[in-house]
């Protein structure tokens, strides 16, 4: 009989650690705790998706080299879905060849109820585009801006935005620099956390 029994109790051990339970076999009886991870907590924690819309303008300073355009600073005010009245900064760079070039940048979105993060890779998604064959000419900028985390209202934010802008170029002479008027706008749908 005492033999039947913990043969009874060694298969419930079996069975627990089979679940990937924390089993503990005592004097008669089968005791189980359950694990409690961070993971586990955080894959309960509830996020929801939020639309997001910001239009902004403002001064982009551009350093030309023989091969390639380094935005050394974008700084632009305009106003951003829940963000409100809201400051965009960034930097970029691209390797112009022909009048449709990709281009990559990082960059903020920030006000006092929070901030976005966001970066651009260069891909043939994202395309500055001169009307013209020469300076000075205007650009068009299309693209995606991945966001990466964000604060306050936008707390733990990722996403892709859709980035459209417009400025216009005086020389691409090398060792030059300048500085210009852009516009920028960025739309679309980010998770967060809340």
């Amino acid at each position: 009989m005492k033999s039947m029994k913990n043969a009874k109790l060694v298969g419930l051990a079996l069975v627990a650690s089979t679940l990937g339970l924390a089993g503990a076999v005592g004097a008669g009886a089968a005791q189980v705790d359950h694990p409690t991870s961070t993971a586990a907590v955080q894959m309960h924690a509830k996020s929801t998706t939020v639309a997001f819309s910001g239009s902004y303008k403002g001064t982009m300073a551009l350093l030309w080299s023989s091969s390639a355009v380094t935005v050394t600073s974008v700084t632009g005010t305009g106003t951003s879905s829940k963000l409100g009245r809201a400051t965009l900064k960034g930097t970029g760079t691209s390797s112009p060849s022909s009048t449709c070039d990709p281009f990559s940048g990082s960059g903020t979105i920030s006000s006092a109820k929070g901030k976005l993060v966001f970066r651009v890779v260069s891909s043939s998604k994202q395309q500055a585009c001169a009307a013209g064959n020469a300076a000075p000419t205007s650009v068009t900028v299309k693209g995606v801006a991945t966001v990466t985390n964000g604060t306050g209202v936008y707390a733990g934010a990722k996403g892709t935005l859709t980035l459209k802008g417009a400025f216009s170029i005086q020389s691409t002479t090398a060792g030059s620099s300048e500085t210009d008027t852009f516009t920028a706008s960025l739309t679309g749908r980010l998770t967060v956390k809340g």
